[in-house]
C-alpha cells in the first residue's frame, strides 16, 4: 500500500509541477495607452480567420486482431502456472479460482466469438469518434456530427460499408459542403497481458542501506505494478483529403497504448472503450501538425500593465469557443509593408512581411466564450513591442505526454 502511496505522490508532484496556469485580476493593472498596431492595406488578409468545415468518414479496419485466442491463451497459460499440484483449478489475474475445464472453454469460445464479432462492427467506428472529439476539442474547424453525416448518407444512399474508395469519399465531401475530409486506417491492435511480479519483487526486497534508493524502488515498483493487466495498442493512419481537388494533403501514422486492469476476460464494453481511449491518445501525437493546419488567430484588445511595471497583460478577441483553454500558449506577430522587385523581370509588387515577436502570450484563469487575459512572457524589451491589434495566433500544440505514452 505504501508504494501505490509513493507512486501517487510522485506522479501528483510531476503534474503540479508542470502546472502553468498564470492567475491574474486585470482589473488591479491599470490600461496602457500607448501607439496601436499600424496594419498595412496588403498585410489585412493575415487576419481573415478562416475555420473550414471538416467531416471525419469511414476508417478502414485494416487489423488482423484475434481476441480469442490472446485471452484463451494467456488464461490458460496463467492457469497451468498457479496450479497446485497438477490440479485443473487455476488462479488467472484478478480471477482467482477460474477452472479452466471442457464446459468452460466452450463457454469462452462462444463468448469469445461474440465479442470478436462486436468489436469488429464498431472497431472503425469508435475510432472515428476519437478522431472527432480530438478535432473539436481543438479547434480550428466546424466539425460535421455522425448525425449529420449519416443523414447525408441517408439522402444519397450510400452505405457506409461502401465508402472505401476515396474518389468516393470526396464526392461525397462535396455533396456536404465540407472542405476537408478526414479518413484512415486501424492498422493494428495488440492486446497483450503484462506481468512485472518477478521485477517487482526484486524492487521490493530493499535493504539497501539507502533511504533514497529504497524510497525510489518502492516507486519503480509501484509504477510496474500500475502497469500489470491488459494493454492494449492501436495503430492508425490518418490522412486528411481536399475535397476540391482530391489530393492527400496530410498523412500520419500514430500509435497510443491504454490500461484496461487485470479482468480475466475483457468483455466488449472493457474492449471497445480500451481502443477508443489508445486511439485518441494516439491520436495526440497528430495534434501538431493538424493545429499548423487548423489555426486559431485572433488579435490584441487591450493591454494592462501592473503599478510595478513587472507585468503586462493582453486581451485577445478568441477564447473557449475555438478551443483555447487555460495554458494556451499563443504566437504574436507585427506586419511591415514592403516593395519586392523581381530580380530576373524588374518587376515590382507590394508584399507583406509577418514578423513574430520573440515573446509568448500565456492565457490565464480569465478565459470566456470569446476573450481571454493573456499573461505576456518574454524580456522586457520584447514585452514592450506588444501592441493593441496585434495579430495572435495559436503555437502548435504538443503530442501525448509521457503519463499517456505510458497507458495512463
Amino acid at each position: 500500500m505504501l508504494r501505490k502511496y509513493v507512486f501517487l505522490f510522485i506522479v501528483l508532484f510531476f503534474f503540479t509541477a508542470c502546472a502553468t496556469v498564470p492567475k491574474v485580476d486585470p482589473t488591479a493593472y491599470p490600461i496602457d495607452k500607448g501607439p496601436k498596431e499600424v496594419v498595412p492595406k496588403v498585410c489585412r488578409a493575415s487576419y481573415e480567420s478562416v475555420f473550414p468545415r471538416v467531416a471525419v468518414v469511414n476508417f478502414t479496419n485494416n487489423s488482423t486482431f484475434d481476441y480469442a485466442n490472446v485471452v484463451q491463451s494467456n488464461v490458460q497459460g496463467s492457469g497451468q502456472r498457479t496450479a497446485v499440484g497438477g490440479a485443473a483449478v487455476g488462479v488467472v489475474p484478478g480471477g482467482a479460482g477460474v477452472v479452466w475445464g471442457s464446459k468452460e472453454q466452450s463457454s469462452f469460445k462462444r463468448n469469445a466469438e461474440v465479442t470478436q464479432r462486436q468489436v469488429t462492427a464498431k472497431l472503425s467506428e469508435s475510432v472515428e469518434d476519437g478522431v472527432m472529439d480530438n478535432l473539436v476539442n481543438m479547434g480550428g474547424a466546424k466539425v460535421y456530427t455522425r448525425k449529420e453525416m449519416e443523414k447525408i448518407f441517408s439522402e444519397q444512399k450510400f452505405q457506409r460499408s461502401g465508402l472505401t474508395d476515396e474518389n468516393t469519399l470526396v464526392r461525397l465531401g462535396k455533396l456536404a459542403g465540407v472542405k476537408f475530409i478526414i479518413t484512415g486506417s486501424v492498422n493494428n491492435v495488440d492486446l497483450t497481458y503484462k506481468s512485472y511480479q518477478s521485477a517487482r519483487q526484486g524492487l521490493n526486497r530493499g535493504g539497501s542501506g539507502s533511504f533514497a534508493m529504497d524510497l525510489l524502488g518502492s516507486a519503480v515498483a509501484a509504477g510496474l505494478e500500475s502497469q500489470e493487466g491488459w494493454n492494449i495498442g492501436t495503430e492508425l493512419t490518418l490522412r486528411i483529403l481536399d475535397v476540391e481537388t482530391g489530393e492527400i494533403l496530410f498523412s500520419d501514422k500514430v500509435t497510443g497504448k491504454h490500461i484496461i486492469g487485470k479482468i480475466p476476460y475483457p468483455n466488449f464494453d472493457a474492449l471497445i472503450g480500451g481502443i477508443k481511449k489508445a486511439a485518441s491518445k494516439g491520436l495526440e501525437d497528430s495534434r501538431p501538425k493538424l493545429s499548423k493546419w487548423f489555426t486559431v488567430k485572433g488579435y490584441v484588445r487591450q493591454l494592462r500593465t501592473s503599478p510595478d511595471g513587472k507585468e503586462r497583460v493582453a486581451s485577445v478577441n478568441i477564447g473557449e469557443k475555438v478551443g483555447l483553454k487555460p495554458g494556451s500558449q499563443l504566437i504574436v506577430y507585427t506586419f511591415e509593408e514592403m516593395e519586392d522587385e523581381d530580380p530576373v523581370t524588374g518587376n515590382k509588387k507590394i508584399t507583406c512581411n509577418m514578423f513574430k515577436l520573440p515573446v509568448e502570450l500565456t492565457v490565464t484563469d480569465q478565459i470566456q466564450a470569446d476573450s481571454s487575459w493573456t499573461m505576456i512572457d518574454g524580456k522586457p524589451e520584447a514585452v514592450k513591442r506588444v501592441k493593441v491589434g496585434q495579430l495572435v495566433e495559436r503555437k502548435p500544440l504538443e503530442g501525448q505526454g509521457f503519463m499517456k505514452k505510458m497507458g495512463y
